[in-house]
């Protein structure tokens, strides 16, 4: 007998299940059953099932699918296989009779415990009906595991009785597939069971937790280390080419939209659960003996049909009607699944529009145990451009990446100043602090948060460039290295940012270089243009950072207007040759929305030390923007007042279309004491390069692609004054 056969038009999700609750007898009792009500009396009768069968084939309007799977259950719905075998013949000749697409498109499906697989009359069952079955046995692990849920009404285990079975069952269906169950008792026995089942040659695990509210504080960690143990041994072993575990999958842990992500996670409803008395319902987990807190609900019968109206609310019901909002808008919400009659029966009113979270910890820890495991296989086999999986973190919202200070005498990258001063000892003088470098114990922690929570890492080094136990520790992670000008350290040149500092780096040539931060005086700007028609042919990219912005005169700044405006009619001419990518020209070109720095929302800083600030400038210059410390961080993941760092709360950036604009927030802090207010001087700058940008457009023959409107301010906060009335003064 050959049970290996695939059927694959069910898979898709377009076929109608129905199910027989052909009786609810066990000779199990396992302990996490949902089933609370198992009798040894209640067992379908034939006229009950021969009832269903002629009123669903005959209303094709209700029933309309092309396809069918016919799922057998109980209780243990072996016990009655010569019933089962009677429905069986009974639904073939009557389908038959019909001319129904059923007759064709059939499948009948068992779960079972497997202690009758091998009785006589099963197997012949199974042998006439071999092209349409498919059949599984619930395997919870290894003997440990199943033995302490899947017991007899004695408590004793069921390993030793099923184990023949088992090995028939894989040698007759070639790639079984089994349900295995997670309670809290055998959490710590998850590794163990997968590569167990694994071992006796079930190569697809059908693994996930109970969704009934047993979990207790902790249980999500003891989950999150299970899978993470496995991952390891997954990849150790190259178990990925050929086996699988549900509880990895590359489609979970993102947000899901409102309205295309709408969907009903459970079947209920449009499934028919047909129990022993011949009572309709949206699917087992409604009728009675599955059910602790609430009556059973009945959707019709076999003699008078299906009453529609009882069906309604199951088929409108959505994700977000059913959710709270913290589940509406969570970030990882996509592979949160849960039980519709498990809803009902938890609810603290009579509804099934109330969905029970008491599975959320859990999910949550399983994401972060996934996205382990896919970001260091995608390491070893990448996924193709279009894979699903990237795609979706290319274009998610919110905490995106680290940044890493491995050494306090990094280098700035931005507008903070070079050597990070301290008060010590209550005097007021500054001191300069001694270097700190990163622990590898701390950096090694920082890497599995990053693989756990999808974040890339930007590693900020000094001189000396990464270490080669730097790049061990860090080899599954995603990071981009930012490193000072070093012509002593060729690792240095390789770095995917080079920081390099016009006023004390020789630049020499020959060197060539992926992506250049340039830092800059004020008073220096003139000799830019002598300095990028030198050296651009050395790099991609250069972006470029006023140092004394802050600080930086009027006339200052209208003397970059014409540093830009040099530039402006120099690279048009350069692109032919090259294209070359300067940020303070070429990014509002080729930007259709706001680029901001975005600390403390797309990234925040950790520094040597283990503290978490919002972004380097806050570290190296210590300013009290130290968050805490990582460990406090880790568990809730919050800024004070972190609405402010969101564009939509700056007034004066909200409307602003200098997309390019750095909007640096420790910048911010230190020239108008607020987060979310930027300087003039930030605003003027960003608004010459953003008309100098605009001038390059017929040049490089852009104007069918961008369009920047003209614009007769430098600074958008004349605008808000513009537009500002007069306070009341009685209300002052």
């Amino acid at each position: 007998m050959d049970l290996s056969k695939q059927i694959t038009y069910w898979e898709s999700g377009t076929a109608r299940n129905i199910t027989f609750i052909v009786t609810e007898d066990c000779q199990l009792r396992c302990k996490y059953c949902y089933i609370c009500g198992k009798n040894s009396f209640k067992k379908m009768s034939f006229d009950v099932a021969k009832k269903s069968i002629d009123y669903i084939l005959t209303h094709r309007d209700l029933f309309s699918e092309k396809a069918v799977t016919w799922d057998f259950i109980g209780g243990e719905p072996l016990l009655e296989i010569k019933l089962i075998d009677k429905i069986c013949d009974y639904i073939k000749t009557r389908a038959e009779e019909l001319n129904h697409p059923w007759s064709k498109k059939y499948v009948f499906n068992f779960s079972t415990n497997g202690l009758l697989y091998d009785h006589p009359d099963v197997q012949a069952f199974f042998e006439k009906n071999q092209e349409h079955i498919n059949v599984g046995i619930s395997v919870d692990g290894t003997k440990e595991k199943h033995d302490l849920q899947r017991v007899f009404p004695n408590q004793m285990g069921s390993y030793d009785a099923i184990k023949s079975k088992v090995d028939l069952w894989i040698k007759q269906v070639g790639r079984p597939i089994t349900k295995s169950t997670v309670a809290h008792d055998d959490l710590s026995m998850i590794k163990d069971s997968v590569l167990h089942l694994w071992d006796l040659g079930i190569p697809d695990i059908a693994m996930n937790c109970v969704f009934e509210d047993v979990w207790q504080p902790g249980d999500d960690k003891i989950l999150e280390d299970q899978l993470k143990q496995l991952a390891d041994v997954i990849i150790e072993k190259k178990l990925y080419e050929k086996h699988r575990c549900t509880f990895f999958d590359r489609t979970i842990g993102f947000p899901m939209d409102p309205v295309t992500d709408n969907n009903n996670w459970c079947g209920a409803g449009r499934m028919l659960a047909i129990d022993t008395e011949g009572k309709f319902h949206p699917c087992i987990r409604f009728a009675k003996f599955s059910l602790d807190n609430r009556p059973e609900i009945i959707t019709g019968n076999c003699n008078d049909g299906l009453d529609t109206n009882r069906t309604r609310p199951y088929l409108a019901l959505n994700r977000t009607v059913q959710s709270s909002p913290e589940c509406v808008n969570c970030e990882v919400a996509s592979g949160c699944a849960w039980c519709q009659g498990s809803n009902y029966d938890e609810a603290d009113s009579d509804t099934i529009y109330q969905r029970a979270t008491s599975i959320c910890a859990m999910h949550k820890a399983r994401v972060r145990a996934n996205n382990y495991l896919w970001n260091k296989l995608d390491k070893i086999v990448p996924p193709a451009a279009d894979d699903s999986r990237l795609v979706k973190l290319s274009t998610r919202k919110g905490l995106q990446s680290l940044i890493v200070i491995l050494d306090s005498s990094a280098p700035s990258f931005c507008y903070y100043h070079e050597e990070r001063e301290t008060i010590t000892n209550q005097k007021s003088a500054k001191q300069k602090e001694e270097r700190v470098l990163m622990s590898p114990q701390l950096l090694s922690r920082i890497a599995e948060y990053a693989l756990d929570y999808n974040l890339t890492l930007n590693l900020v080094v000094g001189k000396e460039g990464l270490s080669n136990e730097h790049k061990e520790i860090l080899k599954w992670n995603s990071y981009i290295v930012i490193a000072p000008y070093n012509s002593q350290n060729s690792s240095n040149q390789t770095a995917d940012i080079t920081v390099f500092d016009f006023e004390s780096d020789n630049w020499i040539k020959g060197k060539r270089f992926n992506s250049i931060i340039l830092r800059i005086f004020s008073w220096n700007l003139p000799m830019l243009s002598k300095w990028l028609d030198e050296n651009s042919m050395d790099f991609n990219r250069l972006s470029l950072i006023i140092k004394n912005l802050d600080t930086v005169s009027d006339r200052k700044l209208e003397n970059y207007q014409t540093v830009l405006k040099k530039i402006s009619g120099w690279l048009p001419e350069r692109e032919e040759r090259q294209p070359l990518e300067l940020s303070f020209l070429t990014d509002r070109l080729i930007l259709n929305e706001p680029h901001d720095c975005d600390a403390g929302v797309k990234h925040f800083t950790i520094a040597p030390d283990g503290m978490v600030y919002l972004c380097p400038g806050f570290y190296k210059t210590n300013t009290p923007e130290a968050i805490k410390s990582f460990d406090d961080f880790i568990v809730d993941r919050t800024f004070p007042n972190e609405r402010l760092l969101k564009r939509e709360n700056a007034p004066i950036c909200e409307k602003c279309d200098a997309w390019h604009c750095h909007r640096c927030v420790w910048l911010n802090k230190k020239t108008t004491g607020e987060l979310n207010t930027p300087s003039e001087q930030q605003c003027i700058e960003a608004h010459r390069e953003r008309n100098a940008s605009r001038n390059l457009i017929e040049p490089l023959f852009l104007t069918d692609d961008v369009t920047i409107p003209e614009i007769d301010y430098l600074d958008p906060f004349t605008l808000l004054t513009k537009n500002h009335k007069q306070p009341n003064q009685d209300n002052c």
